[in-house]
């Protein structure tokens, strides 16, 4: 089931479909794989925890609606757009190896609607 992703000043930004990330236009930019948050060519680039993502120094970058993993704060969230068609997924990558996690800190510099992008 697909939901939004807010970023931290409350505004849906991604979209999370099952085991993959897509962007608000519904094309594919990341995979989620057990607790590791991956690029869409596989490679590791942070953990999603209770419907929370942080990026590779775990610092948050975007959660769920109803998130219970740790925040640094939280903001309300505004109102979500409906759903884009979604087009098909395309094959999942061999994804890498998860570096060591460090401890959480406070909210990413990195905007939640890019970071898929680097």
């Amino acid at each position: 089931m697909a939901e939004w992703l807010f970023d931290r000043y409350g505004s849906a930004r991604l979209i999370l479909d099952d085991d993959c990330v897509r962007d608000a236009s519904g094309r594919v930019v990341g995979w989620i794989h057990s607790s590791g948050l991956f690029s869409l060519g596989g490679q590791h680039i942070g953990w999603s925890e209770k419907g929370v993502l942080y990026d590779v120094h775990n610092q948050a970058i975007g959660f769920t609606r109803d998130a219970s993993g740790y925040l640094p704060g939280r903001r309300g969230t505004g109102g979500a757009p409906g759903f884009p068609g979604f087009g098909g997924r395309p094959g999942r990558p061999g994804l890498s190896g998860m570096s060591g996690r460090p401890g959480f800190g406070g909210w990413s510099d990195s905007p939640l609607d890019s970071y898929f992008e680097s």
